[in-house]
């Protein structure tokens, strides 16, 4: 099996000294490979011992080649990553949805439990622990490069370089003052107090017996905004921990010698909150500004907008729907129904319109209730963003459409009422009945008068489905309209909420700050006698970075728009708009609780 060594691309490590021997000292623990830190010449290990995880992997004199001290080596050479530009190496691609919310994306918790456990049998164990810890050497490396200088100063290590001094002695000297301490203790009171008014009002409109979050647009976006407040001071501090490394030093202890800090896989563990935390920051402000210009646009043209809506929505939901009612009951399209049954339908839904109509519809869609609606959406807008305003609108348009959903629901119970009677019928011809208490179907027999009195049933039900099946694809047609409509306004408030924009940014300025894997190619080189490979970092696929999106889309398709919607509206079953269920796959970026202030609290007060 060959010793995989990893080498950076840096000038010292290819120079030759003609002078003397140059020697390449790695660093390699007990599940990684060697990752050489820095060379220096022969004559300055002489008089000194270097203990592990150090060791001398390979001598060059006089401009040879290496020679290496390990059997079969393979060198395996990188870019040093710059932690401070959020760059590094991870072998699987890296995940923008929290872990926590991991398990609600891919799948249920009992079945991520068992791929856990499965993954982890040693029949099918991965076999590249080895790497990932290395990765995790190289991430650092510029860590583990100070340590080995600090501990060896005569040997040439790649160092960072130093900031600059006079802006460091400021934020030092500011750092040490009494106004820093008051106003760093003014921020922690002011976000807790922030992080409680907006916890309780997240936790009021998620009461468990009376969600208001799956009745309206507009909750929903204050709760998220809520949620969202929460956990900023979360992913702040997150991401501004800093990562510390632990290296036995040469007057300590052999049975040390693996000490290393659990923080050392830092930059992959909360590189996502990073990348959630500015996005979120960066979409609200985008928000507030595409309200800034959608307000001054509707402001310009409050005049057209209010007479327009005004004629558009008095004609979809009075004039169309009285037309639709009253031909239904005069035979369309030469369809023989029952005219009395028609009758009687189109009288009940004639008068829900006409008492609608005047009860509520007639005012809000009057011109002055909408140049009223129209302002306070503006407003709305300037103060708190496009999509607020947009969620006022979903409610007032699901206000608006309640007529048709009330036909729709009539209509539907009906056409189901009778479908499922027939088929009890039918069974009863057959001679069989449903067993309920079994969920089954058994044999039975009936008497004659049964049969007869099921046969004359039957009929009627014949005879009458052309006449409900009519006024139910009708209105079932008009609220699938209305849903298309609200979902696609739905998807406009998650497309300006949940819009990966600051990692697609990132993707195109700086690919390697969005690792999506690695891959080690066969690197030609002049001389034969080892094998070299060259390690790259591949960045993260677009379409990782709409997962979320490519969900949320699944399940409108699956919900809406699919062969199993077909097949409810031929049953007569219920079509409803779950904005929970549509909606929760964005929710991924935030935990599913939000923190509460005591720990929030020790949280803030232990980081500092």
């Amino acid at each position: 099996m060959p010793n995989y060594i990893f080498w950076p691309y840096e000038p010292f490590f290819e120079k030759s000294d003609t002078q003397g021997c140059q020697v390449a000292l790695a660093i390699s623990f007990q599940e990684t490979h060697f990752v050489v830190l820095g060379v220096c010449s022969s004559k300055s290990l002489e008089e000194i011992h270097i203990r592990p995880p150090y060791s001398i992997i390979a001598i060059r004199s006089f401009g040879n080649d290496w020679d290496y001290k390990v059997s079969e080596p393979c060198n395996v050479h990188f870019k040093v990553p710059k932690l401070k530009f959020m760059q590094f190496y991870s072998s699987d691609p890296i995940s923008l949805i929290i872990p926590e919310k991991e398990v609600s994306v891919h799948g249920s918790v009992g079945e991520t439990l068992n791929f856990n456990k499965l993954e982890e049998h040693s029949r099918y164990k991965n076999d590249t622990k080895e790497l990932r810890e290395t990765l995790n050497i190289i991430n650092l490396f510029l860590t583990y490069s100070k340590a080995l200088n600090d501990l060896y100063p005569f040997i040439q290590t790649l160092q960072e370089k130093p900031r600059d001094n006079t802006f460091t002695r400021i934020t030092a000297w500011y750092s040490s003052t009494y106004i820093h301490k008051v106003v760093a203790s003014v921020g922690l009171y002011m976000t807790l107090v922030t992080c409680s008014i907006t916890s309780f009002v997240s936790s009021l409109l998620n009461y468990p017996h009376f969600q208001l979050v799956n009745y309206s647009a507009f909750v929903q976006q204050i709760d998220l905004r809520c949620q969202q407040i929460c956990h900023f001071p979360v992913q702040y501090e997150r991401i501004h921990k800093k990562d510390t490394i632990r290296i036995v030093g040469p007057m300590e202890k052999q049975e040390n010698t693996d000490s290393r800090s659990s923080r050392s896989s830092m930059p992959c563990k909360y590189y996502p909150d990073y990348i959630l935390f500015y996005n979120t920051v960066w979409l609200i402000i985008n928000d507030i500004s595409f309200g800034l210009i959608l307000g001054a646009v509707l402001t310009e043209n409050r005049e057209f907008l209010v007479s327009t809506s005004h004629r558009i929505l008095k004609f979809f939901l009075y004039d169309l729907l009285k037309t639709i009612t009253v031909l239904l009951a005069n035979n369309p399209l030469g369809i023989k129904l029952n005219e009395e049954l028609a009758n009687f339908l189109s009288e009940l839904f004639l008068w829900v319109i006409e008492f609608s109509y005047a009860t509520f519809i007639k005012f809000l869609i009057d011109p002055e209730t909408l140049s009223n609606f129209l302002s306070m959406t503006i407003y709305m807008m300037f103060l708190v963003g496009c999509s607020f305003g947009v969620s006022l609108a979903i409610d007032f348009f699901a206000v608006l459409s309640f007529p048709i959903y009330v036909f729709y629901r009539i209509s539907s119970k009906l056409y189901n009422c009778q479908l499922n009677i027939m088929g009890s019928l039918f069974n009863l011809f057959c001679g069989k009945k449903r067993n309920v208490l079994r969920n089954r179907v058994d044999h039975n027999y009936f008497q004659l008068d049964q049969l007869l009195l099921g046969t004359l049933f039957f009929i009627i039900l014949m005879f009458l489905t052309p006449t409900v099946m009519a006024f139910y694809m009708s209105y079932t047609v008009l609220r699938m309209l209305t849903i298309t409509i609200e979902i696609s306004l739905e998807a406009v408030i998650a497309l300006i909420n949940h819009f990966p924009l600051f990692a697609l940014l990132l993707r195109l300025k700086d690919p390697k700050r969005l690792p999506g894997g690695i891959s080690i190619e066969l690197k030609p080189s002049a001389s034969n006698k080892h094998t070299t490979l060259e390690l790259k970092n591949n960045p993260i696929k677009f379409k990782s970075m709409f997962k979320p999106y490519s969900l949320m889309l699944a399940q409108m398709r699956a919900n809406y728009f699919s062969f199993a919607t077909v097949r409810q509206i031929i049953r007569g079953e219920s079509i409803m708009v779950n904005r929970y269920k549509l909606y929760h796959v964005l929710y991924s970026a935030l935990p599913s609780k939000p923190l509460g202030a005591r720990d929030l609290y020790k949280m803030l007060t232990t980081q500092a």
